[in-house]
């Protein structure tokens, strides 16, 4: 996957659900995520990660922190809202 279409898959969905290969160990791994950076409670979050051409910048819900994707490794992603609906 590109960084565009993960970019694009994520803002479709507002808050999703990443599923990624873990690039030490290999399992499969997932993250909340949201794109919408600019919402007070993200803004106030600390950020010491600067986005680069191959990974994109988004805030994890489940972690309360910033991570960088790298698009490469995603397998997956569902929109948060279609996994809480299912329950």
């Amino acid at each position: 996957m590109t960084k565009k279409e993960l970019k694009k898959r994520i803002l479709d969905c507002e808050d999703a659900i990443v599923t990624y290969r873990s690039q030490n160990s290999g399992k499969l791994k997932y993250n909340v995520v949201t794109l919408n950076l600019y919402t007070e409670y993200i803004r106030n979050k600390k950020n010491k990660s600067k986005e680069e051409e191959d990974t994109l910048l988004v805030f994890c819900w489940d972690t309360d922190s910033y991570r960088l994707l790298k698009p490469e490794l995603v397998t997956h992603v569902v929109p948060l809202s279609a996994v809480l609906k299912g329950r």
